[in-house]
């Protein structure tokens, strides 16, 4: 009987210690899950980074693109996962209200995802056709107020938070109604407003930045606290008279719920330590975009923040959720 009792013991202590972190995390490549097509922001930003954490972790951090459904086949696979910190998610704003524009998630963003680390974010910019002859958003206003048709604004899709939800918000806080047209992508729209099928729409700085520079597009208007040094000359919603408008795009390592704490510290140290990095943060800052190296703690506050902020915004505007 002893005998059984110490082996049954020691089946115990095994299995628990399996469960356990590394003492030498990590010891093998970690996965950086990337819940959209290879080629966009989101991916090129994961990439760079993948290849800060290779140099400071000494083992391979790899980019797996998982797109699908709005970017929830990826998550749902990171949220299943086990939770040692070998299959991480490249985590955005999408995740603060999936669960309000989504009726079939197999997963709950806010219980079975934990933020890590911040990465860095990109402000929503209001942007018009040149060819509209709209110079500032009072004219804007004027035009949605009295014009004998609706203006139309476009967005890559339903609770795109940087293009849809934002551009509710606007019209909430503007006191303005417009037609949305959705469409499979953000770039898409664009290319239908710079052809002048519709007439605004928002999108994040790193997307719209090259049509700015380029003159096809105008920005009237910047989401953040301060002016952007990329776009200097482009004022603030507050400075216009619309006060606390704010709306990012944001890219955060999140890992599956039950991450060991001492994980999710190593990983956050490490993140914030390459992200203020000179090649890794001029690289951002060129795009329009800035790091923000941010504590566990911090990051977990944004984030349901974010989250009570677009979920009074998709109630007030009676946005149903997709089947």
């Amino acid at each position: 009987m002893l005998r059984l009792f110490v082996v049954l013991i020691g089946i115990v202590l095994s299995s628990s210690a399996s469960t356990q972190p590394s003492e030498q995390y990590p010891t093998k490549p970690i996965w950086v899950v990337v819940p959209y097509a290879a080629g966009g922001a989101v991916d090129i930003i994961s990439r760079a980074l993948a290849q800060e954490l290779t140099s400071q972790l000494g083992q391979p951090v790899l980019v797996d693109n998982r797109p699908g459904a709005g970017g929830n086949v990826g998550s749902a696979y990171v949220a299943k996962s086990k939770p040692d910190g070998y299959i991480l998610l490249m985590g955005g704003p999408s995740h603060t209200i999936a669960h309000k524009i989504f009726n079939n998630l197999t997963y709950d963003p806010s219980k079975d995802l934990v933020p890590i680390a911040m990465i860095g974010s990109a402000p929503s910019v209001l942007l018009v056709s040149t060819n509209l002859g709209i110079q500032n958003i009072a004219a804007l206003v004027n035009l949605a107020k009295t014009a004998s048709n609706s203006l139309t604004y476009g967005h890559g899709g339903l609770g795109t938070t940087s293009e849809h939800l934002v551009s509710e918000l606007f019209q909430q806080r503007a006191g303005i109604k417009l037609e949305g047209v959705a469409y499979k992508g953000g770039a898409q729209a664009m290319q239908d407003l710079m052809g002048n099928q519709i007439q605004l729409m928002f999108t994040n700085l790193l997307n719209a930045l090259p049509h700015i520079k380029s003159g096809r597009l105008k920005a009237l208007a910047i989401a953040q606290p301060q002016r952007s040094a990329v776009i200097p000359d482009v004022p603030t919603f507050s400075e216009l008279g619309i006060e606390n408008f704010n709306a990012q795009v944001w890219w955060g390592l999140m890992g599956p719920n039950n991450l060991p704490t001492k994980v999710i510290g190593i990983i956050n140290q490490t993140v914030n330590a390459s992200i203020v990095a000179p090649l890794f943060k001029d690289r951002l800052m060129a795009l329009g975009a800035q790091v923000q190296p941010l504590t566990p703690q911090q990051f977990t506050e944004r984030f349901l923040a974010e989250k009570n902020q677009w979920e009074q915004i998709v109630l007030r505007a009676n946005i149903e959720p997709q089947r």
